[in-house]
């Protein structure tokens, strides 16, 4: 079965072919005219269904493009049937990616606790427990985030992007921004995994993300790095539909 996953993120857009667990061809795009392009080289492979999750509102050329392409179209949302429970107390507001990563650890962790580990524009941590229910989760400042907000509420500290060489005792300016950003990023993240360790037995963490290779290199502790977990998240729900249909 082919289908076409498109994550809609705040700072990139994310599309994959799935031909039914296998990634044929995978594409992240800047803006929405990139997106377009990389989503017209997507369709002469013929995928049968597409599903969005945005955190966008669905107008302009590419959802243009996408709705009058051949295919079945999915709107990802919490209306959704899922083959997950879904314990959050407000689903209208919970972000699509999370409920995909969700989805996505239940299905490749049956009967595990999981937590997913999303560090992109924000770092954004959810629980899925053995039962397979998402319960929720946290959500704080990604990188780039904590970058950008020092240098907007001061007025002497400068715009920086995360780098790969960085110390814990900065000897200048720049220096010490970043150890206080990766630093006290790297320790929140580590920080947070034994807070869930303490309480959950067997406990599998995942992390993804746009930043995910920054911290699976930085974090000395036992993770699973997949930077398509969200988007096989996607793939799942279209897997689960067609499922319900058949057996409807």
């Amino acid at each position: 079965m082919m289908t076409l996953a498109i994550d809609i993120g705040n700072s990139f857009v994310k599309l994959a072919c799935f031909n039914n667990d296998n990634i044929i061809k995978f594409y992240k795009a800047e803006g929405e005219s990139e997106a377009e392009d990389m989503l017209l080289k997507l369709l002469p492979l013929n995928p049968k269904f597409a599903i969005v999750s945005s955190v966008k509102k669905q107008e302009g050329s590419f959802f243009r493009t996408l709705k009058n392409a051949d295919l079945e179209l999915i709107n990802f949302n919490e209306k959704l049937k899922l083959p997950i429970e879904n314990k959050y107390e407000t689903p209208k507001t919970l972000g699509k990616d999370r409920l995909a990563n969700a989805i996505s650890a239940y299905t490749i962790y049956k009967n595990t606790p999981c937590l997913v580990i999303d560090a992109g524009t924000c770092i954004k941590y959810d629980f899925v427990d053995q039962f397979g229910a998402y319960v929720g989760g946290s959500i704080s400042p990604g990188l780039q985030m904590r970058y950008k907000a020092l240098h907007h509420f001061t007025d002497a500290l400068p715009l920086l992007e995360a780098t790969e060489s960085f110390y814990l005792i900065g000897k200048n300016t720049q220096e010490s921004i970043h150890s206080g950003v990766l630093n006290g990023a790297f320790a929140e993240v580590k920080g947070i995994i034994e807070q869930y360790q303490m309480t959950q037995k067997n406990l599998k963490v995942v992390l993804t993300g746009g930043d995910y290779l920054l911290f699976e290199r930085n974090l000395k502790i036992s993770i699973f790095a997949d930077p398509y977990f969200t988007l096989k998240g996607l793939n799942e729900v279209v897997k689960f539909q067609y499922a319900q249909a058949t057996d409807a």
